[in-house]
């Protein structure tokens, strides 16, 4: 790649006079933007284009001069943050709420990928005006869907506040910048949930909206950038590798120019570009496969040409590219079917009962439990603490989380349930949104999926007394990946090898982040522990963005990632290390569960977590 010398665009003179010219022009356009702004990062509010680029499903250790030699370089010739985290739950619409707003899942209000909304939907005012939407909450929803986002939020849904908090992007618009979100359906919408409702410049809530285009493969806005968008989603591509090139080469052709064009009237940029993959070759075809391979290299491809293109548009020295990913990943050892568990033990009705609602969300489940079957706290805890006897023991349970025992109680390790970590204490705890409990299933971190992931090895579901196999529907492993663990989503698709993430282990807690740009050092590692709650506040600083955020005035809670920029100080930080702890006792074995976490400030990050089972009669411990 051009080193920044040879990416350097107009001279400084050439631009202040494009800069006066075409400000004056914006501001007569457009009065309704902010005069002033907050300081950036040299003091004064600088022109700054962020490029947030996501790889879906990154591990750090995927990240190889041989497999990917353009992240590997960036990372060595910017800042590599080597101790990077995802947020529990480890799912992509848990940590792109999380990235897009940068508070925890009790401020902005999305808990899963899989989400059940009956309980806290609104009342319809009209039986006509609600019908399909009432009728879809009723079940669980799977929601990486930008059609099925805007039917939430709409006026008969939850009348735009999908999002309980504000996000960087909508932040951005308000204070006239650019804004541009492409990529995979679902996690773009966390970065501008009102997209749908623009009109004359403003959203739903009368907010500026001004400058901004959002492109996901089932929705596109503005509807006069449909029309100028010549690329198509392919509809038949399992990889999804295809869809990927196609955002990136929209980046390149019209979000890139537009961002160019703000600059040079000094308005700040933001450009989210959101790949599925690896994400999508890992879950359909397993870690380590040809496929999965394949994946990488192409996003890696993709990453090589949006730098050039930045390059090529002279923006290198005005431009903070950052390259994430959402959440680990690790390979589904065997299925367990824990709604059935639950049938067969007598504590829930039948499976599609809703006096027990099961929200599979791949490493983790989520589960309701209905205020009209269990009408008092009182009844709640006691049925949920048989499900806690029920599973605690088994080889396939990790840590389990419930609500706290008062809404006030955000600092206990326990929950209400003994045994149980307390959602509160985690940031995980939405009085009307979180679930009554959370299965974190068991992560095997050393062991690898040789034995798991490929058509020839066995497969196993659990939904019942005992493990039954099945068919294996991972491919061949061309490369061995360490890190298995079991999984909820067992039917006629995901089954043993193939890859998934959701629950509280190292593989899937860690993930990658690297940035380079004029405001970060030059060839550093990052040894402090940082997370997906810290981007917002890096990118708000480094755009000069004002908070709390727009009309939810959410304060930030990550932390700005100042070490790994070139204008703070290199002053210690102190570094945290501790666990926390919650045991039950049952008739046959004690059951202890450790969540280890580390901490910069006041900043917690979960690294990784342990369930150790004794029994009484003094058999191994598991």
């Amino acid at each position: 790649m051009p080193d920044n010398a040879s990416r350097r665009g107009l001279p400084v003179n050439s631009v202040c006079a494009i800069v006066v010219l075409v400000a004056l022009a914006i501001s007569f356009l457009f009065s309704s933007w902010p005069s002033s702004y907050a300081a950036g990062p040299s003091g004064s509010r600088k022109s700054r284009l962020v490029v947030l680029m996501v790889w879906d499903g990154l591990r750090p250790d995927s990240v190889t001069r041989r497999t990917t030699p353009e992240l590997f370089a960036l990372a060595a010739e910017g800042v590599r943050f080597d101790r990077h985290h995802a947020i529990f739950p480890t799912l992509t619409m848990v940590n792109a709420a999380a990235i897009a707003t940068g508070v925890m899942p009790a401020r902005n209000g999305l808990v899963g990928n899989v989400m059940y909304f009956a309980p806290f939907f609104p009342r319809p005012t009209s039986p006509a005006a609600t019908d399909d939407i009432r009728r879809e909450v009723r079940y669980p929803l799977f929601i990486e869907n930008s059609l099925l986002l805007v039917r939430l939020n709409g006026r008969s849904g939850l009348d735009g506040r999908l999002l309980t908090a504000d996000s960087i992007g909508q932040e951005l618009e308000r204070e006239g910048g650019f804004l541009a979100v492409v990529g995979k359906r679902g996690p773009t919408m966390m970065f501008d949930d009102r997209v749908d409702t623009v009109s004359d410049g403003r959203d739903r809530f009368g907010l500026p909206h001004a400058d901004y285009m959002f492109v996901a493969s089932d929705l596109i806005e503005p509807a006069a950038l449909a029309a100028q968008i010549k690329e198509r989603f392919p509809r038949h591509d399992p990889t999804e590798i295809a869809q990927d090139a196609v955002a990136t080469q929209i980046v390149v052709k019209y979000a890139l120019p537009r961002a160019k064009a703000a600059l040079e009237a000094g308005r700040p940029a933001l450009i989210v570009l959101w790949q599925r993959n690896p994400d999508a070759s890992q879950h359909r075809y397993g870690l380590g496969t040809a496929a999965a391979l394949r994946s990488l290299a192409a996003c890696d491809a993709n990453l090589a040409a949006l730098r050039r293109a930045i390059a090529e548009l002279g923006l290198a020295d005005l431009t903070d590219l950052i390259v994430v990913s959402d959440h680990g990943f690790a390979t589904v050892k065997a299925s367990i079917k824990l709604d059935s568990l639950l049938v067969r033990a007598g504590l829930k009705r039948s499976l599609d009962s809703d006096d027990i609602v099961v929200a599979g969300n791949g490493g983790c489940d989520e589960l309701f439990l209905s205020r009209e079957s269990f009408p008092t706290p009182q009844a709640r805890r006691s049925v949920l603490s048989k499900i806690v006897a029920l599973i605690a023991t088994q080889s396939w349970c990790g840590p389990i989380f419930s609500r706290p025992a008062s809404p006030q109680d955000s600092s206990s390790a326990s929950g209400a349930v003994a045994g149980t970590f307390n959602l509160a204490r985690l940031g995980l705890f939405d009085p009307a949104r979180s679930p009554d409990l959370i299965v974190a299933y068991r992560e095997l971190p050393e062991v690898d999926n040789s034995r798991l992931t490929g058509p020839t090895n066995p497969a196993f579901v659990l939904d019942g007394e005992s493990f039954r196999s099945t068919a294996n529907n991972s491919s061949a492993v061309v490369e061995p990946v360490k890190g298995a663990v079991y999984s909820d989503l067992a039917g006629d698709f995901f089954t043993t090898g193939m890859g998934m993430h959701g629950a509280a282990g190292p593989r899937e807690l860690h993930n990658f982040a690297a940035a380079i740009g004029p405001d970060f050092r030059r060839h550093f590692v990052d040894n402090l522990p940082t997370g997906s709650l810290d981007l917002a506040p890096t990118v708000a600083y480094l755009l000069g963005l004002k908070h709390p955020f727009g009309s939810t005035q959410v304060e930030l809670q990550g932390r700005v990632l100042s070490e790994s920029l070139i204008d703070h100080g290199s002053d210690p930080i102190d570094i945290r290390h501790y666990d926390l702890r919650v045991d039950l006792a049952l008739p046959k074995a004690r059951v202890s569960s450790l969540l280890h976490l580390s901490a910069v400030g006041q900043e917690e990050y979960v690294d990784s977590s342990d369930v150790t089972v004794t029994p009484s009669a003094g058999a191994p411990r598991r």
